[in-house]
């Protein structure tokens, strides 16, 4: 009969936690709602949502409690869903211990790699965490620096290994930690995994089909090439598997065949023994349950050549392995409740592994540990309590925690009667205030009203001091309420008591707006940090130097203890530089400075850290004062020349225009009278435009330059900021002027028109003015007149008329030119005359042609007659 070996299964302790609260709270008649699955198990999730479980991907409905599930999730999404729900945070603590290394890890100057698939839910979370960290399967290229390599709870040990290898290989000049953060329970599985895989000829693995965890299972045991590997989610798929599987019914009804069967973290306990329970009746074999890893591990790395001789020398056979394992774990069974001393052999970011004298490994959970993680090391004597056995994965549950319980309760009322302060960690949001845990080990109610936290504020993770201000002993339950407020007052009234003006603090800052930042100071006090006591450069705001969460010392500016007011400063803990300015600087030195703001009276330029200086406007244009936007702007790096330095007022005065020299010095070289020069028109004036050639030197156009014709409005022709060609005039250097003339840069249209017609020729004109006594029109380029006495009908603007030209006479630069429509329609008159009047006579002729034809033949035709 087929031999059924049965290996880790059931849910992982995360899983557990988070699957029993939802129940729990679901039969209490609360209204739960959650962005996912809370497990990856259909038949669990179908369970839930009958209770009345609510999921959503995108959260926007109406419900009373949110829960985070075992992945967690980014902190700025809880505090967005913490507005609109009360949170239950859900994650899994050994999840939840992976976050915190990453953000000290990052906070200590390591960059984060985390070796994980980036849409998984525990991934999105550790983003949130460190906004800035790489989440990767496949080796990449770093900077050069610090890096810390993570891992997903849920990955692959060995596929993890080898990243670690690449990672290492690829990137030479990095210094590149690794952190093991893979969960035991799944690095466990993966053994068994393995092992079921090389020596059994099924293993059947069972779990969610969008589990993570599951699949690596499977993948594992389907590697190894000696087994049939099967991924099912329950015992409906297992049997309807059998019904199209020849081979699986072949292998389960020999009686010969071995069989593994192990679970992923998110199967429950029942799922699994459905499926044993219908091989055992349906197919007959026996049970076995595989109890002490730690040998049969050494047994699958002997490998398979040394496997066989083993047998052949007598050794113990995989199957005695596995009975000798169950026997000895009987044997040294150690009761459950019981305390006992054991010595710490591993710490782990998930717990610690405990020798306690039994044969298996005893595993303490964070959540289970009376003191952080970093406070044991190997070799340590703690006391612990037997929580729990798992008889399938060979591990025991410990609790640290409650062999200290009587002891805290007895310190936290010594505490409430001489008014000590305790430590603990605020858990979680609940009705009325929050659930606390005091000293790692004894729960207490922390109203809302004495938590000194603001409606919707993100929980703070650290620990921290209260206040007992009740301890009532209600039968066997014990209510414990603390408070933060009642500490708060405490400790404000002792900093103001005894801290002055000039000393140093530490703080965090707690916020940054437009106006500075808010620093929290021994976590009880919000001091503020004004953005020009941030640095000696008075451009320099808080938000440049700091951000939220960052540690900074700095020192007391200003304190009211009356308003319980503080004003910090960081600039004070600054050497001032104004104090060796003239050491550094002197005056004539030419420098190069960053312009900093700018004033209708000059501009501001720093040359140094803290060292700014100004530009007066008198300083900046050789010329009549321009716009000073026109010549810098902010951010600008500029050459000056230091005129001034005065260290007691904090004042020094730059020149801009000196560096330049003075450019009318050269103008009449480089800009000789008569050449053409592309220039900009920075203004327009009732008479004429004003052109730039350069910074400080400007030109002006007379209106009657600007065009070849007539100008009526100047900005119908130029405008401002246009791009413009023009001839030099004149240079008046003594008093920097300059005229130009924009229409003699351009072909004389008149000198054209006129080389091309002469009085008496015929043109068109397209009408472009009406005038009291006629009209001007525009002729190729040029402006003509028409008088209104030399047309028969009234014209309107944007009529074409053609006319004789009866006046072309030059006048200076241009010609009069006037056109008469009259003149040429009267000729054209003419000649339709003299043609119609050539025509009559024409036909005349012919018709008396014709007349004395007929009058010669008559005589003939009367003639023939006769």
């Amino acid at each position: 009969m087929p031999e059924i070996f049965i290996g880790p299964v059931g849910f992982c302790f995360g899983v557990e936690r988070a699957v029993e609260k939802v129940e729990q709270l679901l039969r209490e008649g609360r209204s739960v709602l959650t962005d996912g699955e809370i497990v990856h198990n259909k038949n669990v999730m179908l369970h839930l949502k009958e209770l009345g479980l609510k999921t959503q991907d995108n959260v926007s409905s109406v419900g009373e409690i949110f829960a985070v599930r075992a992945h967690g999730l980014p902190p700025k999404t809880i505090k967005e869903i913490s507005q609109q729900f009360e949170i239950v945070d859900l994650t899994c603590p050994i999840v939840l211990n992976v976050f915190k290394l990453a953000e000290k890890l990052r906070s200590d100057g390591f960059r984060i790699v985390a070796y994980g698939n980036p849409q998984h839910a525990e991934m999105v979370a550790l983003k949130g965490h460190v906004e800035d960290s790489i989440i990767t399967k496949t080796p990449v290229r770093l900077e050069p620096g610090k890096w810390a390599v993570i891992s997903q709870t849920t990955s692959s040990k060995e596929g993890y290994e080898k990243f670690i290898e690449l990672m290492k290989t690829l990137n030479p000049d990095c210094q590149i930690v690794s952190y093991n953060t893979i969960c035991n329970v799944t690095i466990e599985r993966e053994k068994f995994a393995k092992v079921f895989g090389e020596k059994c000829d099924l293993v059947i693995v069972v779990g969610g089909k969008n589990s993570s965890n599951t699949k690596k299972l499977y993948e594992i045991a389907y590697q190894q090439g000696n087994a049939k590997a099967i991924h099912i989610e329950d015992l409906e798929e297992f049997k309807h598997v059998i019904s199209t599987d020849a081979e699986l019914l072949e292998t389960l009804s020999s009686p010969s065949s071995k069989i593994g069967i192990l679970s992923g973290t998110s199967t429950s306990n029942s799922d699994v023994s459905n499926i044993v329970k219908y091989i055992l009746e349906k197919y007959g074999g026996r049970e076995l349950f595989m109890a002490e890893f730690e040998k049969l591990n050494n047994a699958v790395q002997e490998g398979q050549e040394n496997f066989e001789e083993s047998k052949e020398n007598l050794e113990p056979s995989f199957e005695e392995l596995l009975n000798e394992s169950e026997k000895a774990m009987e044997q040294n069974r150690v009761g459950k409740g019981r305390i006992v001393e054991g010595t710490v052999t591993e710490v782990t970011p998930t717990g610690l592994n405990v020798d306690f004298g039994w044969k298996g490994t005893g595993v303490v959970p964070l959540e289970e540990l009376y003191r952080d993680l970093s406070e044991y090391k190997v070799g340590q004597k703690i006391l612990v309590r037997i929580e729990k056995f798992n008889e399938e994965e060979g591990t025991a549950i410990l609790s640290e925690k409650k062999p200290m319980q009587r002891k805290v309760m007895e310190d936290i009322l010594n505490a409430f009667n001489e008014g000590k302060t305790v430590t603990g960690r605020i858990l979680e949001r609940i009705k009325g205030g929050y659930r606390v845990l005091l000293e790692n080990v004894v729960e207490a109610f922390l109203p809302g009203s004495e938590s000194n936290l603001k409606e919707g504020e993100e929980l703070p993770r650290e620990k921290m001091h209260f206040a007992v201000i009740n301890f009532e002993q209600r039968g066997r339950k014990t209510n414990i309420v603390v408070s933060r407020k009642k500490l708060f007052q405490k400790l404000v009234e002792e900093f103001f008591q005894t801290k002055k003006q000039g000393d140093v603090v530490e703080g965090i800052v707690e916020n940054i707006d437009e106006r500075g930042a808010f620093v929290k100071i021994g976590g009880v006090l919000t001091g503020f940090l004004p953005n020009q006591e941030v640095s000696y450069n008075t451009n320099a705001k808080a938000s440049d130097a700091l951000s939220v969460g960052k540690t900074v010392k700095l020192q007391i500016k200003e304190i009211d203890p009356t308003r319980k007011r503080i004003t910090l400063s960081l600039k004070a803990l600054m050497p001032d530089p104004w104090e060796n300015v003239t050491k550094k600087f002197q005056v004539g030195q030419q420098v190069t400075g960053i312009v900093t703001s700018i004033k209708p009276f000059g501009f501001f330029a720093k040359i140094d850290d803290g060292i700014e200086g100004l530009v007066p406007i008198s300083e900046i244009f050789w010329g009549k004062p321009g716009k000073v936007t026109d010549v810098v702007a902010v951010g600008d790096a500029v050459k000056l020349q230091i005129l001034e330095i005065v260290p007691e007022k904090r004042r020094i005065l730059l020149s801009y225009k000196s560096v330049e020299g003075n450019p009318w010095d050269k103008v009449a070289e480089k800009y000789p009278e008569g050449s053409i020069v592309t220039g900009k028109v920075i203004k327009v004036l009732p008479n004429g435009v004003i052109v730039e050639l350069e910074p400080n030197i400007t030109g002006f156009c007379n209106i009657s330059e600007i065009c070849w014709n007539f100008v009526d409005k100047i900005e119908e022709v130029v405008k401002e900021g246009e791009q413009v060609k023009f001839q030099i005039l004149s240079i008046d250097k003594e008093n920097k002027k300059i005229k130009v003339s924009i229409r003699r840069a351009k072909e004389n249209p008149w000198e054209k028109f006129a080389k091309n017609h002469k009085e008496g020729d015929t043109v068109s004109a397209k009408i472009i003015k009406v005038l009291d006594k006629g009209y001007i029109g525009l002729c190729e380029g040029v402006e003509v007149y028409i008088p209104r006495t030399q047309v028969y009908e009234t014209l309107n603007i944007g009529d074409e008329v053609s006319g004789k030209i009866i006046k072309l006479e030059p006048q200076k630069d241009i010609y009069k030119i006037i056109v008469s429509p009259k003149a040429h329609e009267d000729e054209t008159a003419l000649k339709t005359a003299k043609g119609e009047e050539q025509k009559g006579t024409a036909q005349v002729s012919m018709e008396g042609k014709l007349e004395n034809a007929v009058e010669s033949e008559e005589p003939e035709r009367g003639a023939s007659k006769d």
